[in-house]
């Protein structure tokens, strides 16, 4: 298969395992917002703080070297070294966890549940690296079907899970078993399909390799925790875990649907944009086209979230987390920021710069991340972080298409020639449903279909109008239309 076919085809099924998850996993998040109150997904936020921290770092940046590195000079040793590494590290941070991070945490904190709550949590610390090497596996293979049908599965049967638990009245435990159960039922569906079983051994010169350029990765990694996650921090810390759990799904409806966007990207073109990596014209080229994909599916949604967030919030969540409203304005702006420029660290790390990426995170989140947030949740609480979000994924775009620029030659301007007419239609669109829910008194209700109504229709009409060849281009090279929709209509 060209890689033309393999980069749509992996946009395609990236993009069914991602809208797909992510999907249910909404539906989740919006029955348990029902049955839950802010304080549990406060805590469960300062829970995960502190996890998700251990579990990346346990990675070693090892599994970003796998995929990098070129298959003449890749052999199964690389693998087994790989995932040994990974799970020791794994073994020995679970330790951490329980003996020094669990405690350390309900101190920080003040809230004894943590205590018990982390070590749990954590367990899946340990179980995610079982699967890490198959999954690999298929993603230097550019083979991201497979994942889309384990991650839809476990995504699902998790949630069901969950919501039992929550209807049973075990609480912020509901969301705790989650994540352990979606790891379990991960590694039983990827090793049926990989079936790769690690040989008992350890190569230290492959090891030496791989950390050689996984050392970069894991730097930039640490400091891009830092940076997602501050604000997590902070607000847990100055404000409390009902402005937390406010904060949480704020983020949840914005920065992490864009996250698994960038990824649905990034996963399929990392391994795409590295066997690419002396051709920089041809980098710059998918860089750019990417990067008009990207805008043109997170722009429309988070235009609704901005304009409609009083609405969004009150019909799908209800006034006890009205506090969500103005961060989750604020972070749709952040967003779209973002999503211009969303793979840009990973062009840096395809074309053997992973130190560049590695700085420029680490000079950003010292002098950029960490004093906007401060400022902003010191002054105005969660409305204040929000902003010192917004403010710091500005000034981020600028340093890294700075540097964009030197290795690609692609300008700025050249960004926003790709973006315009969708951020100009975007913004019509958003200024029509404003003037349409001041003029008319409607319930949240009618205002939010209305909105969703006349976003799809207008968009829609400018996608069909000026968007369609790069629509239909995806769709006829992943073959979405014989893969996903001709099987979902049979099936209905």
């Amino acid at each position: 298969m060209k890689l033309n076919n393999k980069i749509a085809s992996g946009i395609g099924w990236a993009s069914l395992s991602t809208f797909g998850t992510q999907g249910i996993r909404l539906i989740f998040k919006l029955i348990l917002a029902k049955l839950l109150l802010p304080e549990h997904y406060g805590i469960i936020g300062m829970a995960t703080v502190f996890t998700s921290f251990v579990n990346m770092v346990s990675e070693l940046g090892l599994n970003a070297a796998l995929i990098q590195k070129k298959k003449n000079n890749l052999y199964p040793a690389y693998f087994d070294t790989a995932f040994w590494s990974n799970l020791t590290i794994s073994v020995f941070g679970y330790g951490i966890i329980y003996l020094a991070v669990a405690p350390f945490a309900a101190w920080f904190y003040k809230e004894d549940i943590l205590t018990d709550l982390i070590p749990v949590i954590g367990l899946s610390v340990v179980l995610n690296s079982f699967y890490v090497m198959p999954k690999v596996m298929l993603s230097r293979e550019m083979d991201f079907k497979p994942q889309a049908v384990i991650e839809i599965a476990a995504s699902l049967s998790s949630g069901v899970a969950a919501i039992v638990l929550a209807y049973m009245g075990y609480g912020v435990w509901a969301l705790a078993f989650n994540g352990i159960l979606t790891s379990i039922i991960s590694i039983f569906l990827y090793y049926l399909k990989v079936r790769w079983i690690p040989k008992f051994r350890f190569d230290m010169a492959a090891f030496k390799d791989l950390f050689g350029f996984g050392s970069k990765v894991l730097i930039e990694s640490v400091f891009s925790f830092f940076t997602l996650n501050i604000d997590y921090i902070l607000i847990g810390k100055l404000i409390g875990g009902a402005a937390l759990g406010a904060y949480t799904l704020a983020f949840i409806l914005t920065n992490t649907f864009m996250k698994q966007v960038v990824n649905i990207l990034n996963n399929v073109l990392y391994p795409a944009y590295s066997t690419l990596q002396d051709d920089i014209r041809k980098i710059a080229y998918y860089y750019l086209r990417l990067a008009k994909i990207n805008n043109l599916f997170m722009a429309p949604i988070m235009t609704v979230f901005f304009v409609l967030a009083d609405s969004v919030i009150a019909v799908g969540f209800g006034q006890e987390w009205s506090n969500t409203v103005f961060p989750l304005r604020a972070l749709s702006l952040a967003v779209i920021v973002s999503s211009i420029g969303g793979s840009s660290s990973i062009v840096m790390r395809s074309v053997g710069r992973p130190d560049l990426s590695m700085k420029l995170n680490m000079f950003c989140t010292t002098f950029s991340t960490v004093p906007a947030v401060v400022i902003g949740a010191t002054t105005y609480g969660i409305n204040g972080a929000a902003l010192g979000i917004l403010a710091d994924r500005l000034v981020r775009f600028g340093f890294y298409q700075h540097q964009i620029k030197k290795l690609t030659g692609i300008t700025v301007m050249n960004l926003f020639g790709q973006v315009a007419g969708t951020l100009a239609m975007c913004t019509l669109i958003g200024l029509l449903i404003h003037y349409i829910d001041h003029a008319f008194a409607m319930s949240p209700l009618v205002t939010l279909l209305m909105g969703i109504s006349l976003t799809m229709i207008l968009y829609g009409l400018y996608v069909y109008l000026f968007e369609r060849k790069i629509l239909y281009k995806v769709i006829k090279i992943a073959r979405i239309k014989e893969r996903i929709l001709v099987p979902l209509f049979n099936l209905l």
